[in-house]
């Protein structure tokens, strides 16, 4: 098992977003309700007239959709986007309706500071960019979503993150808001980390929302967030309420992680599940974090980390709580995680810790991990080649408080005597 080297790709945001500096003039006070009919060219110059005059309520036909078939603008950092770049407060409302790319060679939205997005009741799908954000990239914006999908996105190339969306700063934030309300982010791809979802130096909100079904040649199939490396936790931030990270998948083995949710920012998931997350030879078969994190009345359940086809094995399928702090360049230590009321179940690891698995990776090999606490909660029917509930380096600061661990394969917790008040 090669332990050691589950910590490059998946430090949290996967691939650093580059920006190219792109100002937009102060926003003016927006115009109100412009109706575009079902004509790509109208919907463009909708935008753009709205970008000029300081922004727009853009009201979109009804079951109509707007075909891109070529990229309207082009930055050589940031890629190429199918509309115009949103740099005003633009609002864009639909009913049924879709915004679809070529699958070609370009995103539908590129967001820049101060711009300001929101859509209502779309559908964004077909775009494919060799950089990040293949369906939206929001550069230090702000992106809201309600009652909409992004589904059917990619990117690709040497910059590939965020499958359906990227979102954040190029540097350390948080800076750059992305929200999602009674939305979805399904069924999207990149060759990097991150297949549904990049939140890098940003903040990521997810209320009643889904990320579902995405993939990852890298780390994060679901969601990656954090700053590579470039700053501490607090420097990103992810919400998740009542919503879903379910049956995503990350492919990158033993130099990436997390089938769901990779996180190496600040993290507070309530009222969520993650579940059914695929990550073959990697550290979390539903989440790696490596940053701060609570889990609130949730549920981990049904993630898998798998060997790989190269013999790899995988560790935590439920969760690995990690610190990489002494290995990862510029990262401050974390794998600092509470649980409070919340249920870790049915997950499965090849190797170490079906439900969790805790440790710090060092040079030297693994150490005793970061602080981790169960309140309240349950760690039951998980297995594992080796701690079938959790696997801990000896030494781990690790609580219990009125917790259950039990009926676990092979064992409830490993090695022996390695998590106080755990009986196998």
């Amino acid at each position: 098992m090669r332990t050691l080297s589950v910590v490059k790709a998946a430090l949290g945001g996967g691939a650093a977003i580059l920006a190219a500096g792109l100002l937009a003039a102060p926003a003016a006070h927006a115009s109100t309700g412009v109706t575009v009919p079902c004509k790509t060219p109208a919907l463009i110059a909708a935008i753009s007239t709205a970008n000029s005059s300081g922004g727009a309520r853009i009201n979109l036909a009804p079951g109509c959709t707007y075909h891109l078939t070529a990229a309207n603008n082009t930055d050589p950092m940031l890629g190429a986007t199918g509309l115009p770049v949103i740099t005003s407060r633009i609002t864009l409302n639909g009913f049924h309706t879709t915004i679809a790319g070529n699958n070609s060679s370009f995103r539908i939205f590129l967001v820049t500071a101060p711009g300001n997005l929101t859509l209502n009741r779309l559908t964004i799908t077909g775009g494919n960019v060799a950089a990040p954000g293949g369906g939206i990239f929001n550069v230090e914006g702000t992106l809201t979503l309600n009652h909409s999908t992004v589904t059917g996105n990619a990117s690709g190339g040497m910059m590939a993150a965020g499958g359906g969306i990227a979102s954040g700063t190029f540097g350390t934030g948080p800076i750059g808001t992305t929200t999602l309300n009674f939305s979805q982010v399904n069924g999207n791809t990149t060759s990097g980390s991150a297949g549904g979802i990049l939140n890098h130096g940003g903040t990521l909100i997810l209320n009643f929302s889904q990320v579902n079904g995405n993939t990852a040649a890298g780390g994060g199939g679901g969601i990656a967030t954090g700053t590579g490396g470039m700053g501490g936790p607090g420097a990103s931030k992810l919400v998740l309420n009542f919503s879903q990270v379910n049956g995503n998948t990350a492919n990158g083995g033993p130099m990436a992680g997390a089938g769901g949710i990779a996180n190496g920012g600040t993290a507070a998931i309530k009222g969520s599940v993650v579940g059914s997350n695929t990550a073959p030879g990697a550290a979390g078969g539903g989440i790696l974090n490596h940053g701060v994190m609570t889990i609130t009345l949730s549920k981990v359940t049904g993630n898998t980390a798998p060997a790989d086809s190269a013999g790899d094995q995988g560790i935590g399928g439920g969760i690995a709580n990690i610190n990489l702090g002494p290995v990862a360049p510029g990262a401050v230590n974390g794998g600092i995680l509470a649980i409070t009321t919340s249920q870790i179940r049915g997950n499965t690891a090849s190797g170490q810790g079906g439900g969790i698995f805790e440790a710090t990776i060092t040079p030297n090999g693994p150490a005793p991990g970061g602080p981790l606490t169960l309140t309240l909660s349950q760690v039951t029917g998980n297995t594992a080649g080796q701690g079938g509930g959790i696997f801990a380096v000896p030494g781990s600061p690790i609580t219990l408080k009125l917790t259950l661990i039990a009926r676990n394969t092979p064992d409830n917790c490993a090695p022996p005597g390695s998590v106080t008040g755990c009986k196998n």
